[in-house]
């Protein structure tokens, strides 16, 4: 087995990404606290956030989309080797399993069957890749995914954060975490955004036992929250060291922000959900494959294959093995692994059968399962992990059936609940050092009453069997590896009548250890003097005559008789005692008296005087106010000191030569009778293991279904993620859909939206003037309806324009003359989509007048330009643009539209007193004080004398028309000009 010693772990490769990973798990009703927690994060530098949801395969996510209007930071869908950046959120993609390593995304296929947990797959390998810069937090959702990767990263040191549940949309992910006792706090999203914030601002590290938590120091402050665990749970706290407990219970006051026991104590009586919290962090799981290699490689070598080699040679007894304080299975299967290997090597045939015990059920469950991730199988060594495991997608591992089949999982107390018996191995590792040594003295004893003579045990690395030591020879004492030697002397009656400690409770089992345990008190060495000195030998026994304790000398009255070892004490005394023993105890348990024979004449056996020993037998029933009559004391005493306070009874006339005969009789009949019992005890205990086995057949099938209801659930969780997606992307329609509907209402332009067929779909209400449309035509072919428009090629350029996916134009006219511009512009025809058609409808008659008017203008002969009411040039004639092109003004800067008139004018004024004068007829024009303007001016070029006659004349609407006539051939001699300037005035 030296595979095993060299299966270690290789440490884990430096991560690329050194901020902060947050990652985020949610399932059904996520979408809602993932808004709520990005909307209420301010992005902290520094961290990347990982989103994984229970997504469906085959679903296409919208999550990076809805994500992104929630935050400012980059939102994209996971890849697979992609690196992590500070400041960016990624969103696992559908149909697959993300984990991280050396800050790198990595993705795998999601199995086709079979229960996919991506939470807890993510959380473990984060507790891996960074748990000193991880934050792990569960939100919304159904089922357990998470639970068990929060727990990886709480034991890892990584923080822990939890949706509160009454805050959550659905509270089974949130409740499972919290219940596990690795969460830190539990917050609505925007107090774990708030929370998130400040550990990455303050780069806080998750202490071992915070600042200003109270540090707790006596025991008595702890009875409270024990006492009620005690009663709760059936687990006696009270025997566990107390500082294991303390250091627990602080972390539980710092996440509830309390500073006293009283107060937790309280709050704990009145949360009932704080107790299973309490519990998972006092039974924390501390168990790996193998661990510690060496050791294994010793037990296999040293204790098991000698072991096997034995029961070989001496038949084909099954193996029994008991592994305690099993947790969640992984050392069980462990030892199993390596004894199904040793017995397939040197006793083929030769069965398992494997007794692994834990008092949490949660964690049996888990090791019942037998299903492990791939960083829990990374210590199996590969040739046991092919043979014994069988890989499933998700990077799981599950325990083959021949596996699984030979361990039986059951919940067991080691310190109360009667341990097994006829055991081969019994493993109880790193357990016992969390107990007060009275508590690991009374365990030891219990795992050495379960071994074989011969039988292996072994222990933790700190551990060892010192109740017991003289019981057994060390095959590797630094390993904890031990041999039976002989049998185990016999358990107390507590110890082994474990219903009846419960029953009678704490302080009953410590009244009972008292008996077997040496006085320790002046007063109490002082009465066992006494006993030993002047008290009659005695026994104490039950009412069903089981012997308890031996008083004194009374050891020469006992004999044990051949064959099968029994405690009944009427079989261990005497033949001349034992019916008067018999009727005595009958007697007294009946009738709750003491009892006493007269002298009786008894030969010992070994006795060195051959002459018979004369005794009175007394029984006293020791009364506890109990309903029935538990112990009785049975006193030897000698026929000398006869007491006179109780009268004999004359067993000698009750019961003649003939009764003792019968008595004899029934006696034997009786010893047979319980021979009979015991055979049937024995067969029913078979019965027992086969109804075991059958069980564990159930078992097995139930996990099955739970499997698929697991699956069933998780599909659920899916379509409730994708329906999320769709009410969100709904609502997103129906915004857009008002956005068009109100742009349409705005602009005022009649559009009308058909389909492929040239059914109508929409339309605006502009557009039934012109199509007479009424709101029950929707879905209607467009071409059942008549319309204004001169334009008979109106469907077939439709249907062109659909068929060649292009926009088409026409310009057409309506029956009353007016001027339209028809677009009509296909969208849609994608793969999932129809190809539609909207046709918008402007009208364009405005247009064409000013087209009109423009020709107009152009055709005259004089330069026109038409001004605003403030001197602006609003439109020019081709003449005016000619002539400016003529005289240098090629882009008519400061002479075409847009340009001021009067600034012309301004400038020119400042040198010139025409353009004075012009400037001011010009502006009292535009005033309304002058009706019209008239000016003859001269326009010299270098090589042409040139005279032009200048009006300007008001419009109706503001601003003036001016014109420029060139009056060079034909202008009226200068005196003239008073005249035509004091006519227009």
């Amino acid at each position: 087995m030296q595979e095993v010693a060299s299966s270690l772990l290789a440490e884990p490769a430096e991560a690329g990404f050194a901020g902060t990973i947050v990652a985020l798990g949610a399932s059904a009703g996520g979408l809602d606290a993932l808004d709520r927690f990005f909307s209420a994060l301010k992005s902290p530098t520094g961290a990347a956030f990982v989103v994984i949801q229970h997504l469906a395969p085959e679903h296409k996510t919208m999550m990076d989309t809805l994500l992104a209007r929630h935050t400012a930071m980059p939102v994209q869908v996971a890849t697979d080797k992609l690196a992590l950046q500070a400041g960016h959120v990624y969103v696992i993609p559908p149909g697959t399993t993300m984990t991280v390593s050396s800050g790198r995304l990595h993705l795998l296929p999601r199995p086709a069957t079979g229960l996919t947990l991506p939470i807890d797959a993510f959380f473990e390998s984060l507790a891996i890749e960074a748990a000193s810069r991880a934050i792990g937090i569960v939100l919304s959702g159904t089922g357990s995914d998470g639970s068990r990767g929060a727990q990886a990263l709480d034991e890892a040191g990584a923080w822990v954060l939890a949706q509160d549940p009454d805050s959550a949309r659905f509270d089974g992910m949130p409740r499972s975490v919290i219940a596990s006792g690795a969460v830190d706090h539990v917050l609505a999203p925007d107090g774990l955004a708030a929370e998130v914030t400040s550990i990455i601002a303050n780069g806080e590290i998750r202490p071992a036992h915070p600042p200003g938590a109270p540090h707790l120091r006596e025991d008595l402050a702890l009875e409270p929250v024990l006492r009620l665990l005690g009663s709760v749970m059936r687990i006696d706290f009270s025997q566990y060291k107390p500082a294991t407990l303390l250091r627990r219970v602080e972390r539980r006051l710092q996440a509830n922000n309390m500073n006293s026991l009283q107060a937790y104590a309280e709050h704990v009586t009145t949360h009932r959900d704080e107790i299973d919290v309490l519990r998972r962090e006092l039974l924390i799981p501390v168990t790996r494959f193998f661990r510690d290699t060496d050791a294994f490689t010793s037990l296999s070598t040293l204790a098991l294959e000698p072991l096997i080699r034995r029961r070989a040679e001496a038949g084909r007894e099954p193996i029994r093995a008991w592994v305690a304080c099993t947790a969640t299975g992984e050392e069980a299967y462990s030892i199993a692994m390596l004894l199904l290997e040793l017995i397939a090597t040197h006793a083929p045939g030769m069965t398992l059968k494997m007794f692994a015990t834990d008092v949490e059920p949660l964690y049996l469950e888990r090791a019942s399962a037998g299903r492990y991730t791939d960083a829990a199988m990374a210590e199996v060594p590969a040739p046991l992990r092919e043979r014994w495991f069988t890989r499933l997608d998700g990077g799981l591992w599950q325990a083959r059936p021949e596996l699984r089949q030979s361990i039986v999982f059951s919940r067991h107390d080691l310190l109360l609940d009667a341990p097994f018996t006829q055991v081969d191995v019994v493993t109880c590792r790193n357990m016992l050092i969390y107990l007060r040594p009275p508590a690991q003295d009374r365990a030891i004893r219990r795992l050495s009453y379960a071994l074989r003579p011969g039988g292996v045990l072994f222990l933790g690395s700190s551990e060892s069997p010192t109740a017991a030591a003289g019981h057994f020879t060390a095959l590797d004492a630094r390993q904890k590896i031990y041999r039976l030697q002989h049998r185990a002397p016999p358990l107390p009656p507590d110890d082994l009548l474990a219903a009846r400690a419960l029953a009678r409770g704490a302080a009953s089992r410590a009244a009972a250890r008292s008996t077997a345990d040496t006085p320790r008190t002046p007063a109490e060495r002082a009465a066992a003097a006494l006993i030993h000195h002047y008290a009659p030998a005695s026994l104490l026994v039950t009412p069903e005559r089981e012997l308890l304790h031996v008083f004194g000398d009374a050891r020469r009255f006992l004999s044990f008789p051949s064959g099968g070892a029994t405690l009944d004490v009427n079989q261990l005394l005497p033949a001349a005692l034992q019916p008067v023993v018999a009727t005595l105890l009958h007697t007294a348990v009946r009738e709750r008296s003491p009892q006493r024979s007269r002298a009786i004449s008894v030969k010992l056996e070994g006795a060195e005087s051959s002459q018979a020993e004369s005794i009175h037998l007394a029984v006293w029933p020791l009364d506890d106010d109990s309903p029935r009559v538990e112990q009785l004391l049975v006193c030897f005493e000698p026929a000398t000191a006869l007491r006179t306070d109780l009268p004999p009874v004359l067993l000698d006339d009750a019961i003649s030569v003939r009764s003792a005969e019968q008595v004899a009789d029934l006696e034997r009949e009786l010893a047979e009778v319980r021979s009979y019992l015991q055979d049937s005890v024995q067969d029913l205990g078979t019965a027992n293991e086969e109804l075991q086995a059958t069980n564990e057949e159930l078992m097995a099938s139930n996990e099955e279904l739970q499997s698929t209801n697991e699956e069933l659930q998780s599909v659920n969780e899916e379509l409730h993620t994708v329906n999320a997606e769709f009410q969100s992307k709904i609502t997103e329609l129906n915004d857009t859909n008002t956005d068009l509907e109100s742009l349409g209402r705005a602009t005022r332009i009649p559009l009308v939206f058909v389909d492929e067929q040239l059914r109508l779909t929409r339309f605006t209400t502009e557009a039934t003037a012109l199509f007479r449309f009424r709101e029950a035509d929707v879905g209607r072919p467009l071409t059942d309806f008549n319309h204004t428009f001169d334009y008979p090629e109106l469907f077939s350029d439709l249907r062109r324009a659909l068929e060649d996916a292009a926009p088409l134009q026409r310009e057409v006219l309506d029956e009353r003359g007016r001027a339209w511009l028809l677009t009509m512009q296909p969208f849609g025809g994608g793969p999932l989509q129809r190809s539609r058609v909207v046709v918008s409808c402007v009208d364009v008659s405005n247009l064409r007048d000013m087209q009109r008017l423009q020709a107009v203008l152009d055709a005259l002969p004089q330069h026109v330009v038409v001004l605003d009411r403030h001197g602006g040039i609003l439109l020019v004639n081709r003449p005016w643009r000619d002539f400016a092109e003529r005289n240098g003004a090629r882009d008519m800067l400061g002479c075409g539209p847009g340009a001021s008139y009067l600034d012309v004018c301004r400038r020119s004024a400042e040198t010139d007193p025409e353009a004075q004068v012009v400037l001011r007829g010009l502006t009292e024009v535009l005033a309304g004080r002058r009706p019209a303007f008239m000016r003859q001016y001269p326009c010299h070029s270098p090589t042409e004398q040139r005279w032009f006659l200048m009006q300007a004349a008001p419009l109706s609407a503001g601003g003036c028309i001016v014109t420029h006539f060139n009056i060079t051939g034909w202008s009226a001699p200068p005196h003239l000009q008073a005249e035509v300037e004091e006519g227009v005035e």
